[in-house]
């Protein structure tokens, strides 16, 4: 009985060669096959096979391509959602309504008291107290000293005053609080940095701040927790105020006569307290004002 010859490439029943000939192409996959020779030889022909059944490592395959389109489809969704909503945030932070801001700035607000607790690297912080001395209009940083001195004694007892700035004042003496301009003070705190110190001998990073920046811009109070060191010797300031320092100054034909200053008092060791001046565009050679009783460096 004759056995049916199968083509080796995809399987299927090949037919009887034709007359004279000694090959036979499968007519199904395309594959030549030598009917001379027990088992048919492969000639040159296309060659498609197909198998019935995917393998396990094929089912892999294609389940992982189907989860990847999966998920790019859906990150495609996704992402301009999230770039809307984060857009809408940051609108909400910057305050553009004209209402968020303030509430926000609002519920930011800290006591005194709560200023101890703060670390350095933490940030400006809005401060819940009184307005000083005169108010935020007719601000006088030698009168207001000791409602500064409050505040930083709510931070730390042992505070002790290291400077004042002056942003924008006249030569009336007024301070100017509004738009860019701030003025303030900075305190420090001989045990605070004890503390750093020690913190920093355990091998770890020292987190104590050991000075405060207090601010004052517009009717807002800032304060902002840094590292500061006071030196031996500095004394509570006598000075008198930035209205009588102006006008005795400028009696000194060498104290340039301006619309304007910014300035800021520090503590000399040789010297005491001093009142440094500039012009706003910091240009100008001002000679050196003592505090206790305005006159011009070298005092004479």
């Amino acid at each position: 009985m004759p056995i049916a010859r199968r083509c080796q490439g995809c399987g299927a029943t090949l037919g009887e060669a034709e007359a004279g000939a000694t090959v036979v192409t499968c007519r199904f996959c395309g594959l030549a096959h030598d009917t001379t020779v027990a088992f048919p030889a492969f000639t040159a022909a296309k060659v498609v096979v197909q198998q019935g059944r995917p393998s396990r490592t094929a089912n892999r395959v294609i389940v992982a391509v189907v989860l990847g389109v999966v998920a790019i489809l859906v990150v495609g969704a996704l992402v301009p959602a999230f770039l809307g909503l984060r857009m809408a945030q940051t609108a909400v932070e910057r305050g553009t309504s004209g209402v968020l801001g303030p509430l926000t700035q609002q519920k930011r607000a800290i006591a005194p008291a709560d200023l101890a607790s703060t670390t350095r690297g933490g940030g400006w912080k809005v401060v819940e107290t009184t307005p000083p001395v005169g108010g935020f209009a007719d601000f006088d940083p030698v009168a207001s000293l000791p409602w500064a001195m409050a505040i930083a004694k709510a931070w730390a007892s042992d505070a002790v005053l290291t400077r004042i700035d002056v942003g924008r004042v006249a030569a009336t003496g007024a301070v100017d609080l509004s738009g860019e301009w701030s003025s303030g003070y900075r305190f420090a705190s001989p045990a605070r940095h004890q503390q750093s110190l020690t913190e920093a001998d355990t091998g770890g990073k020292p987190v104590t701040a050991t000075g405060l920046m207090l601010q004052l811009k517009g009717t807002e109070v800032r304060a902002l927790p840094y590292d500061e060191r006071v030196e031996p010797g500095v004394t509570t300031p006598v000075s008198l105020s930035l209205a009588e320092i102006l006008e005795r100054a400028r009696r000194n034909r060498e104290f340039t006569d301006k619309p304007y200053y910014s300035g800021y008092l520090i503590h000399l060791p040789r010297e005491g307290w001093v009142w440094y001046f500039s012009g706003l565009s910091g240009s100008g050679s001002f000679p050196r004002v003592r505090a206790r009783d305005g006159r011009t460096y070298p005092y004479g």
